[in-house]
C-alpha cells in the first residue's frame, strides 16, 4: 500500500472518529436536556398536586361551620342585636378564612402557566375550576351579607339557596361544589401522578 493511500486512509478514520465523537456528544447532550426537563416536569406535578390538596383542603375548611362566636368576623352596624351578630359572623366565616390562607391560592396560581408551558392548556383546566370556585365561596358570602335581612321572593330565593350552599350551608350528601372541587384534584392528579410515580420507581431501582 502506497504511502499516499496510507495517509488517505489515516485521515478518513480520523475523520470517522470525529464524526462517532460528535454524534456521541450530541447524543449525549439530547440524553441530558431530556433528562433535565424530564426532571422539572416531575418538580412541577408534585409541587402542583401538593398545592392542589392544600387548596381542597382549605375550602373545605372554610366551608365548615363556625365552631364558636369568635371564627367569623363580626358585624359593626348599629343596632345589630347578638343573634344577627352571630349570624352575620357565621356568614363571613369562609371570607376570613380564606383570606387568612390566601398565599397557597395565589401561589398555586402563579405556578399555573409554568404548568402550562410543561403539559398543555388543557391539563391546566383544573386551574381555573379551582379559582371558579374560591370565587364563588367569596362571592356568595359577599352577597348573603349584602341582602341579609331582605325578603327573598321567586328567583332571588333561588339564588339566596345558590349562595348558602356555596359557603357550605344545608348541602349535606348533595354537594355540588364539593363534588366540583374532588372532580378537579382528579383531573390534576391524572396528569401528575404517573411522572411522580416514575420518578419514584426510578429512584428505587437505583438509577438516578
Amino acid at each position: 500500500m502506497s504511502p499516499d493511500w496510507i495517509s488517505a486512509l489515516a485521515n478518513l478514520m480520523t475523520g470517522l472518529a470525529a464524526v462517532v465523537a460528535g454524534w456521541a456528544g450530541v447524543r449525549g447532550l439530547n440524553a441530558w436536556r431530556t433528562e433535565m426537563v424530564g426532571r422539572r416536569k416531575t418538580e412541577l406535578a408534585e409541587e402542583v398536586l401538593a398545592g392542589f390538596y392544600r387548596a381542597r383542603d382549605i375550602l373545605t375548611w372554610a366551608r365548615f361551620p363556625a365552631s364558636d362566636d369568635n371564627d367569623g368576623g363580626e358585624d359593626d352596624r348599629p343596632g345589630a342585636g347578638p343573634d344577627e351578630e352571630l349570624e352575620l359572623g357565621e356568614i363571613f366565616t369562609p371570607v376570613d378564612r380564606l383570606t387568612k390562607e390566601s398565599q397557597v391560592f395565589s401561589e398555586l396560581q402563579a405556578s399555573r402557566y409554568r404548568f402550562m408551558a410543561y403539559f398543555g392548556e388543557e391539563a391546566a383546566r383544573p386551574f381555573e375550576e379551582i379559582r371558579a370556585i374560591h370565587s364563588e365561596v367569596i362571592d356568595s358570602a359577599h352577597n348573603l351579607i349584602r341582602t341579609y335581612g331582605q325578603e327573598p321572593t321567586g328567583s332571588e330565593k333561588a339564588r339566596r339557596n345558590q349562595w348558602e350552599a356555596a359557603i357550605g350551608w344545608g348541602e349535606g350528601d348533595g354537594d355540588t361544589l364539593r363534588r366540583r372541587l374532588d372532580l378537579a384534584v382528579k383531573a390534576i392528579e391524572q396528569t401528575c401522578r404517573p411522572l411522580i410515580e416514575e420518578r419514584h420507581k426510578t429512584r428505587r431501582n437505583g438509577l438516578v
